[in-house]
């Protein structure tokens, strides 16, 4: 009887670790999305959601560990003189900012930028929509449309 209350819980710790290997403390996990925004360069909820999204797609791909050391190289690489140079110099930091980027590589492809999309309609009310479908039905080249007045 003991046995079988002993392995559940055996098998619920091997599990509860599986799932918090790769749980980035959400401090960090601000800081990238705020970072991410910050180099979109717009701060919209698009953005907010993309980057969340791409901070999850890295937690997935890399424990936090090997994360805060690649955020570590590529922070202190850029020193000047020989204190950037330990960093410069460790290769350990290099290969892991080379995983850290394939993560985020990786991220970019599941977590697109989302975009408004204009609508066929507000194209028509653009001058240059029947120019534009001259040139794709091959009225004209494309070299005489960027010369035309």
């Amino acid at each position: 009887m003991q046995m079988i209350k002993v392995v559940p819980c055996v098998l619920l710790l091997g599990f509860s670790s599986m799932v918090t290997a790769n749980d980035f403390p959400t401090r960090d996990r601000v800081e990238y999305v705020l970072n991410c925004i910050q180099e979109i360069g717009e701060n919209t909820m698009d953005e907010l959601q993309t980057c969340s999204c791409r901070i999850d797609s890295i937690a997935s791909e890399m424990s936090f560990e090997v994360y805060g050391y690649a955020v570590t190289y590529n922070r202190n690489k850029r020193m000047t003189g020989e204190k950037g140079g330990v960093f410069r110099d460790n290769k350990a930091g290099i290969n892991f900012s080379k995983e850290l980027k394939g993560a985020e590589d990786t991220a970019k492809g599941q977590c697109i930028k989302v975009v408004h999309i204009v609508a066929p309609t507000d194209l028509t009310r653009d001058k240059r929509y029947d120019e534009i479908n001259e040139i794709k039905e091959g009225s004209e080249s494309k070299e005489d449309y960027g010369h035309r007045r």
